[in-house]
């Protein structure tokens, strides 16, 4: 049960920084969550806490997919899926951009907990794994 409680924790922490993409910060605002910078909007002012910026993820990945007139191809050693960090929409099924990520990310959480390396977050691995519905021991990627 707490193994339940401390999952359903960290899901709920990581679906509030997922929609704060594009947010407003800088200044005193509020900071970005865990897995974004501040990256402030005007290239002369670049020290977030002197001028306004905007929640990005510190890691990037390129995009692929999508609807556009020349999708982005991933790589070889990756695969374009859906952008696990955003919150759950129809992603590339309606022809939103997808992410390539690299087929040897490392997996986290799960029965073991597993942590990610340094630098890298876990995110849900978005398959049919639910941790509200029965499965508390889903696992998920680092990116």
């Amino acid at each position: 049960m707490l193994f339940q409680t401390m999952l359903l924790a960290l899901i709920t922490s990581l679906a509030l920084a997922q929609s704060e993409v594009g947010r407003p910060c800088g200044f005193k605002m509020a900071p970005c969550p865990f897995d974004m910078k501040c990256v402030p909007d005007n290239a002369y002012c670049p020290h977030p806490s002197r001028c306004p910026g905007h929640c990005e993820f510190k890691n990037k990945y390129d995009q692929c997919g999508g609807f556009t007139p020349r999708p982005h191809v991933c790589r070889r050693g990756s695969r374009c899926q859906d952008d696990p960090r955003l919150p759950p929409n129809c992603g590339m099924a309606c022809d939103a951009p997808g992410i390539c990520i690299p087929e040897n990310a490392p997996f986290c959480g799960g029965f073991m907990g597993l942590a990610c390396p340094k630098g890298l977050y876990c995110y849900d691995a978005l398959d049919d794994c639910d941790p509200n519905n029965g499965g508390a021991d889903c696992g998920g990627i680092c990116l």
